[in-house]
């Protein structure tokens, strides 16, 4: 069975913490970072504060249980 090539990330603001966050993106991995064990870092648009701003890559929240 082939190895997963692709896995789903969360991006939160850098500087601010997973549960207080002002504004998210969730990408997709490439099996490159994977293999590199790389955590991503991305310069994009956070809306809450209208400017540019690094996002970096944080856990996923747990999934609930209904």
């Amino acid at each position: 069975m082939a190895a997963n090539k692709q896995q789903k990330v969360y991006l939160i603001p850098e500087g601010e913490t997973r549960d207080s966050h002002t504004y998210h993106y969730t990408v997709v991995k490439t099996k490159k970072f994977i293999q590199e064990n790389e955590k991503l870092r991305i310069k994009k648009f956070n809306p809450a504060k209208r400017k540019h701003e690094w996002f970096v890559e944080a856990k996923l929240p747990p999934h609930s249980k209904n």
